[in-house]
């Protein structure tokens, strides 16, 4: 009995043993606690609420790890193939607006039956505002040459002014450097426009000048390429005619603020006129 009572890992045991019967005791039965009851029990509470939420998380981890049903493998499976839809549906509809843009480009060029183009893709374009170069990735391999018109199905985008062996930079007609002869669809006045991008705000406009005294123009009369002077083949559409203004005071003649007919922001295809002589139409 002397050795029992020094061993004091059995002392531990049976005094928890004896703990954890009062503890039964006290919680069995609906009737009052004793003082002696009520110590124990505050004392092993914060005991039993951590074993009780420890041994809950243990049960829940093992039936999520053993006991998955078939109807969770089901519905895994089931989002996995829901995300691929997604994905097909995503590719399908950007292969179908692609396909939109290489019809508008073909339809174009049955418009020029008797001039050839290559296709290329836009790759790059300057952060500059004020020179909004565009880079293309065809280029001497194709055949294109420094001052090569380019088109898309939406009308003149600009001219080639630089060119590597699988690339090329285009200068579109809204930069402030480029001046291009044109004519008004409707009356068939001449003129010229030129690139007129506002720094800070973006917008791409051109202006019309030079317009012969007492022209009739108005706001959406339609502008298109004229064959005076020009390396661009005649009637692509330029712009639209958005506000009229009268070059003077005392002046007869009217100039004319144009929305190019291109959208020169969101650029993904081009066509370069590859059999046009170049010539010399900066300003």
């Amino acid at each position: 009995m002397k050795k029992l009572l020094t061993n004091k890992p059995i002392m531990v045991a049976l005094i928890a043993v004896a703990l954890l019967g009062i503890l039964a005791l006290a919680t069995s039965g609906e009737r009052t606690l004793n003082w002696f009851e009520s110590i124990v029990g505050s004392i092993f509470q914060p005991i039993q609420t951590f074993s009780y939420k420890a041994s809950t998380a243990i049960i829940n981890f093992t039936r999520e790890l053993f006991n998955t049903t078939d109807a969770d493998k089901e519905n895994k499976q089931l989002r996995a193939e829901n995300e691929k839809l997604k994905q097909l549906l995503s590719d399908y509809d950007n292969i179908k607006k692609e396909n939109a843009r290489l019809s508008g480009l073909l339809n174009f060029t049955k418009s020029f039956a008797d001039t050839s183009f290559v296709t290329g893709q836009v790759i790059g374009r300057s952060t500059n505002v004020m020179y909004g170069v565009f880079t293309v990735n065809i280029g001497r391999n194709k055949g294109v040459e420094v001052g090569m018109p380019v088109v898309n199905q939406d009308g003149l985008i600009g001219r080639v002014t630089d060119v590597g062996a699988t690339w090329c930079k285009i200068t579109p007609i809204i930069d402030s450097s480029m001046s291009i002869s044109v004519i008004v669809d409707r009356t068939r006045d001449n003129g010229m426009v030129r690139g007129a991008l506002v720094t800070g705000n973006n917008v791409n406009r051109l202006e019309l000048y030079y317009l012969p005294a007492g022209a009739d123009i108005v706001p959406g009369d339609k502008l298109v390429t004229s064959s005076m002077g020009s390396s661009f083949p005649k009637g692509i559409a330029v712009g639209i005619v958005s506000e009229v203004q009268r070059s003077s005071e005392k002046s007869n003649a009217y100039d004319a603020i144009v929305e190019p007919c291109v959208d020169f922001l969101h650029l993904e295809e081009v066509m370069i006129i590859v059999d046009t002589s170049e010539g010399d139409d900066n300003a």
